[in-house]
């Protein structure tokens, strides 16, 4: 039986559609961003710069970085929104041990307990790609 009741499923899913409103919205502005319009100016300079042209190459590996992140951030909340209504949705992935309610509204992404997914953080601190 888990041990979320039916309301906290209910808020978990609020909170985990307002967080997924939130990210498209930051996706199309990085999206429009990657348009790199605002890059074309520094890099539509006659000089031909190598500084100005590396500062917008640089912009541009930043924008393609932040849709990166907000990618596999929406798809972490595509993947939560599809295991809400299981039973095993707030049950550690590593341990087994209820996820708080709480966490869960605050981070509905969350696939671990606290002291498993500190555990998680310290082992795997210096690898690019860590866990929700």
């Amino acid at each position: 039986m888990s041990h979320l009741t039916k309301k906290d499923r209910l808020a978990i899913r609020a909170a985990l559609d307002e967080q997924r409103t939130k990210l498209l919205r930051g996706l199309k502005a990085a999206l429009e961003e990657s348009g790199q319009t605002q890059y074309a100016a520094v890099l539509g300079k006659s000089s031909g710069d190598s500084a100005d042209e590396a500062l917008a190459v640089t912009l541009g590996d930043l924008a393609a970085a932040r849709m990166d992140h907000e990618v596999r951030a929406l798809q972490a909340m595509e993947a939560a929104a599809a295991r809400l209504d299981s039973p095993d949705f707030g049950l550690c992935d590593d341990c087994g041990a209820n996820i708080p309610a709480a966490r869960l509204l605050a981070n509905p992404m969350a696939t671990r307990c606290v002291a498993c997914q500190e555990r998680h953080e310290h082992t795997y601190s210096g690898q690019a790609h860590g866990s929700f």
